[in-house]
């Protein structure tokens, strides 16, 4: 059964939430120790949202400060990258985007020890000029009005600058509050919470999106039609239409689709049919060129000549939604493609970390998890690369400690492990 036919079996069943939870008969501990537990959030302290009627959960947050980011020395003091700023307005901020905000998990604060959902953590104000690390979630107030403040939401939104070395296109903070007052008055944190059926603290993180331009990269081969039924065809179907819902709250843009092998594109997907009509115009045949359809159709027309010509108004975070090895090509190309374009981008004002990467499994293709997975520890790409496997090995994983993963989650993870150095760190243990 494919991640398409088990989100559906979830759906249908009465009372279900996607959240992590732990198997039946088994006693709650505190997240980061190695026997059952339940899920909760990685690195940095807990959102002070309330996990029920009378209930709250424990969270202990691993010891230590979590890494810099992309191999770069980090550090909270802001400093204007050189040259001029991105076009699009004042302070770099481009068009006019819908939303943003994002709970930073992992970010650079010190860690007090435990404490339970519902408090808040005490964090120092921010200098002038500075971008500060984020404060916790306020609470939901009653029927969920004043879940988000525009205070907590800007301030999350310039950590998630500051952790992921995107300075370059946002360099003055207060070019972020058109984002966090969209957030706070649209409500669509809370609509995006209640139709995935996610826990606030998890919805939150979406809101990272709108920081950035989403490409997704759709694996079209012959193997995705004839393997398993045909179920892959209907998981990729499931990930663009997803993606294409959840990008389209935080950027008036939409998404970018484009396929190994077909010619087809999609240019500002915003919603599910859309996704949906584009997917059923391709013929799913050939082989996997990998890495020479990324260079081709993403890299080079969409972000390394914009960056040349210092145009590139966002970072790209870009979806790689494949079944198999490459094929057709060598089998290193990818590498060699993602080494250019970072090597390339280093001789910008933009920086590497422009770039962005997730490789999402879908289908059994235990092969093909050991090749992605090579990618994400690669020496010179691995900090731009995060991989997610399929649903039934990344579910399996987390259910040897005792948590149960739910397709929504699942598609949480592919759509910020590229660009959130904590979700990276979930599978991988530290490593920026």
């Amino acid at each position: 059964m494919g991640l398409a036919s088990k989100l559906a079996a979830v759906q249908q069943a009465p009372g279900q939430t996607a959240a992590f939870s732990p198997a039946p008969q088994q006693q709650q501990q505190q997240y980061g120790q190695p026997a059952q537990q339940q899920y909760a959030p990685p690195g940095g302290p807990p959102p002070a949202y309330s996990t029920g009627a009378g209930q709250q959960q424990q969270y202990a947050p691993p010891s230590g400060p979590p890494p810099p980011v992309g191999g770069k020395p980090g550090g909270n003091q802001y400093a204007p990258p050189p040259g001029p700023p991105p076009p699009g307005g004042p302070g770099g901020y481009g068009q006019p985007q819908q939303y943003g905000g994002q709970q930073q998990y992992g970010g650079q604060q010190q860690y007090g020890g435990q404490q339970q959902y519902g408090q808040q953590q005490q964090y120092g104000q921010p200098q002038g000029g500075q971008y500060g690390a984020p404060p916790p979630v306020p609470n939901r107030g009653p029927g969920g009005a004043g879940a988000v403040s525009f205070e907590n939401i800007i301030k999350l939104l310039q950590h998630t600058v500051q952790d992921q070395h995107i300075q370059a296109f946002y360099p003055d903070p207060r070019s972020l509050e058109p984002l966090a007052h969209r957030i706070v008055q649209s409500g669509s944190l809370e609509s995006l919470a209640g139709q995935w059926r996610l826990p606030m603290e998890i919805a939150v993180d979406l809101c990272k999106l709108a920081l950035f331009d989403v490409v997704l990269l759709i694996d079209d081969s012959g193997s995705m039609a004839f393997e398993e039924g045909g179920s892959r065809i209907d998981d990729a179907k499931l990930v663009v239409s997803r993606v294409a819902q959840a990008a389209s709250l935080f950027d008036d843009d939409g998404i970018q689709v484009r396929f190994l092998n077909s010619r087809t594109e999609g240019n500002g997907i915003r919603t599910e049919p859309e996704a949906l009509q584009l997917v059923s115009q391709v013929r799913f045949s050939g082989l996997t060129p990998l890495g020479t359809s990324l260079d081709q159709k993403i890299l080079q027309p969409l972000l390394i000549g914009p960056a040349r010509a210092n145009a590139l108004k966002k970072p790209l975070n870009i979806i790689i939604v494949t079944d198999g090895q490459p094929g057709g090509e060598p089998r290193d190309m990818i590498v060699r493609a993602l080494v250019n374009a970072s090597r390339t981008l280093q001789q910008t004002r933009y920086g590497s970390d422009a770039l962005s990467v997730q490789l999402a499994q879908i289908g059994n293709d235990q092969h093909a998890r050991k090749f992605l997975e090579e990618i994400d520890v690669h020496p010179e790409v691995g900090d731009l690369v995060d991989t997610t496997s399929n649903f039934e090995n990344e579910q399996e994983d987390m259910a040897k400690q005792g948590v149960e993963l739910t397709p929504e989650l699942w598609l949480v993870k592919m759509l910020l492990g590229g660009i959130d150095s904590s979700y990276d760190a979930q599978d991988e243990g530290p490593r920026r």
